[in-house]
């Protein structure tokens, strides 16, 4: 089991970074999940990425700077908390996501090929249970 999921976990990202590669975009793994975390976050902070990502504030400064400086993201003042600022999409971090969200399904589509739906939906089901114990610990 632990080899089976190690190499489906590994083959997938790799086809995912290859097709982005391949796509010319210049983006590094963090920055690829930085991007899912912040879209999937209504007014993400760095505190949230600290905590989704499982990263210290220092890696999570270090990246932002970077994704600043790329043009990925940009911070605006948080309207809740004046101590904080929310990170927010850029228009070319956007379409970048959005690149990579149709690579990553047509990843997914290839790999759930000859699985029933049945099939699929128990996966999903204990793929959820696994990622909950792990953050259990």
């Amino acid at each position: 089991m632990p080899d089976t999921f190690l190499a489906l976990t590994f083959k997938f990202k790799s086809l995912v970074l290859k097709a982005i590669r391949e796509a010319g975009i210049d983006i590094v793994s963090m920055e690829i999940k930085s991007l899912h975390c912040i879209n999937s976050v209504s007014q993400c902070t760095a505190a949230n990425m600290v905590e989704l990502m499982d990263r210290d504030k220092g890696q999570i400064a270090r990246l932002t700077k970077e994704m600043m400086a790329k043009g990925f993201i940009h911070k605006v003042p948080n309207p809740h908390d004046s101590r904080s600022q929310v990170i927010e999409l850029t228009t070319l971090g956007q379409e970048i996501l959005n690149q990579m969200l149709a690579i990553e399904k047509g990843i997914i589509e290839t790999m759930q090929n000859s699985l029933s739906s049945e099939q699929i939906s128990q996966f999903n089901v204990v793929a959820m249970i696994m990622t909950k114990n792990l953050k259990n610990n």
